[in-house]
C-alpha cells in the first residue's frame, strides 16, 4: 500500500538571515518551495507575473511567521528583471539564494505549436533563467550564495506533446552544468531539480479536463513507483538542500525528484 505523504519534522532555522528570491511563486512548486525556504528561517522575496497570486502567497507566507514581500514582473523581459531585482536588493539589503521556478507549459507538440508559443515558452523558461541570474549575480557574489533552477523530467527523457517545453527544461540543465563551472570560483553552487508530476492548480486543471478524471489520476500515479504524485513541498525539500549549506559540495546536479516515473521510459 502506497503510504501518503506528510510533511517531515522541521529542520530547524538553517536558513536564517538568507535572503531567498523565488520566482514564479504565486503557486504551484514556487509556492511550496517559497514555503519551505521561509519555514527554515529564510526571508523569501516572493516573485510572480500575476500580481494578485503574488500578493495572496505573501499573506499565506505571513500566517507562518515568514517575512517576505511581493513583486510583480516579467521574468523573460530584462528591463523588467533588472528594476526587480535592484527593488529586491535595496529592500532586503542583499541576495542568498536564487531559486529560478518562473515556467510555464502549452501541452503542444513541434506540428501544434506556432513560432509566438515557442518563443514564449523558451523566453518564459529559459530565457527567464539567464536574464534572473545575470541581474542577481553581483549580490550572489558578495553572498558566496547558491541558485537552484527548475527543471524538469522532461528535460531528460522527452514527453509527447511538450516540444518547446521538453526543449527549455533541457536547456536548463545544460545551462545550470555551465553556470556551475563559470560561477564556482566566486563561491557560486548551481544545481537544479527535475520533478516528475506534482500536485499544483496547473495539474489538476488538467486533470480536470480529462474524460475521465478519476482514471486520469489513478494512471499518473501508477506510473510512479512510489505510486503517487509530489506535493508541492517535497520539491520544495529539494531546493532547500540544494540551496543550504547542507550541499556545500555539490554543485552542476540535475536532481531527479519524481517518486521514479523516469525509471519506466
Amino acid at each position: 500500500m502506497t503510504r501518503p505523504y506528510s510533511s517531515p519534522p522541521a529542520v530547524g532555522p538553517i536558513l536564517v538571515e538568507r535572503v531567498a528570491v523565488v520566482t514564479g511563486a504565486g503557486a504551484g512548486i514556487g509556492l511550496g518551495c517559497a514555503r519551505v525556504l521561509g519555514g527554515a528561517g529564510a526571508s523569501i522575496a516572493v516573485w510572480d507575473i500575476d500580481e494578485s497570486a503574488a500578493n495572496s502567497a505573501v499573506d499565506q507566507l505571513r500566517l507562518g511567521g515568514v517575512t517576505a514581500k511581493a513583486y510583480t514582473a516579467d521574468a523573460s523581459q530584462a528591463s523588467a528583471v533588472e528594476s526587480t531585482i535592484a527593488a529586491i536588493v535595496r529592500d532586503f539589503g542583499g541576495i542568498d539564494i536564487l531559486l529560478n521556478n518562473a515556467g510555464t507549459h502549452d501541452g503542444k507538440g513541434i506540428e501544434e505549436g506556432s513560432e509566438a508559443d515557442w518563443s514564449r515558452i523558451i523566453d518564459t523558461n529559459l530565457k527567464s533563467v539567464f536574464l534572473v541570474s545575470k541581474a542577481a549575480l553581483p549580490s550572489l557574489k558578495a553572498a558566496r550564495g547558491s541558485i537552484v533552477n527548475m527543471g524538469s523530467m522532461v528535460g531528460l527523457v522527452g514527453q509527447g506533446k511538450s516540444g518547446a517545453y521538453s526543449a527549455s527544461k533541457g536547456g536548463i540543465i545544460a545551462l545550470t552544468k555551465n553556470m556551475a563551472l563559470d560561477l564556482a570560483p566566486h563561491g557560486i553552487r548551481v544545481n537544479c531539480i527535475c520533478p516528475g508530476w506534482v500536485r499544483t492548480p496547473l495539474v489538476d486543471k488538467w486533470f480536470a479536463l480529462q474524460p475521465d478524471e478519476a482514471a486520469a489520476r489513478a494512471y499518473v500515479d501508477s506510473i510512479h513507483p512510489l505510486g503517487r504524485i509530489a506535493s508541492p513541498e517535497e520539491i520544495g525539500n529539494a531546493a532547500l538542500f540544494l540551496a543550504s549549506d547542507q550541499a556545500s559540495f555539490v554543485t552542476g546536479v540535475a536532481l531527479e525528484v519524481d517518486g521514479g516515473v523516469t525509471l519506466g521510459y
